[in-house]
């Protein structure tokens, strides 16, 4: 994809905002498969590599935030960038995560590992997860559709194929013009899993002649309480996206609304 082509889409959805109150949006976008990085230049990320597994309390990702708990795992089918450890939610004593930041920011990615329709992320414009809901992600939306590529898991080794059923990959979140968030909170319900790894920051937003073209496909995009389905093909034209901007502005049917918290 060009870099035109992201940078199109968070400007139409950042124009359109100027006509809504208080309209918010956050541009989903998802690497190659088998990609468990970002693409994103000059963001820290945070590997859970040198934690002790089990659970931890108030763990400071330096120079981004703290994370009020996690549960550590050692590598396995359902997750773990490159046999590595990886955070969970839903599993133990800790049913979500908080990831409370030290300045608003307009970028987050992770390698969403071993996606199941109990996954959840939820951004909020407030500290330890209050003020404006501005956007709630599940795996049963976020990454239906994928083609079958995305299914199982990368690593190598008999072990780690036999989770074939699921998706893997490695999303990037885009605050439009404006948008920026405060705090993530990451939920499951008990009995599955919440898998993570590879989970990268930034304060400033995309900036396509700063980091250039980006690979794979635009997915969706949260604004204002709609989900807007962005086409999953390597560049999405301009008539498309403004197509989509039409339908939000004359309530099409092209939306439907998201299920709050």
């Amino acid at each position: 994809m060009k870099p035109c082509g992201l940078a199109l889409a968070l400007g139409l959805l950042s124009a359109f905002s100027l006509t809504q109150a208080r309209a918010t949006a956050i541009v989903t976008y998802i690497e190659n498969p088998g990609v468990v990085t970002s693409s994103i230049v000059h963001a820290p990320s945070y590997t859970f590599d040198t934690l002790p597994t089990g659970v931890q309390s108030n763990v400071a990702w330096d120079g981004v935030g703290t994370f009020d708990q996690l549960n550590i795992l050692n590598a396995d089918q359902f997750g773990g960038a490159a046999n590595t450890r990886y955070a969970v939610e839903g599993l133990a004593s800790v049913s979500q995560t908080i990831l409370n930041l030290n300045s608003p920011s307009s970028y987050f990615g992770m390698w969403w590992s071993a996606g199941d329709t109990s996954n959840t992320l939820d951004f909020y414009s407030g500290a330890n997860g209050t003020g404006t809901l501005l956007a709630e992600f599940a795996t049963a939306d976020l990454l239906k559709g994928l083609p079958y590529a995305y299914h199982g898991n990368p690593n190598a080794g008999a072990l780690y194929q036999t989770d074939l059923s699921e998706p893997f990959a490695f999303i990037n979140f885009f605050g439009t013009a404006e948008t920026t968030w405060s705090s993530m909170v990451f939920r499951n319900a008990p009995g599955s899993g919440f898998e993570g790894d590879n989970y990268t920051s930034r304060v400033k937003a995309y900036d396509a002649l700063v980091d250039g073209a980006l690979p794979a496909f635009l997915i969706e995009a949260i604004k204002g309480g709609h989900e807007i389905p962005l086409a999953q093909v390597p560049e999405p034209n301009a008539a498309y996206a403004m197509l989509l901007l039409g339908g939000l502005s004359a309530g099409g049917t092209l939306f439907r609304r998201f299920k709050k918290a």
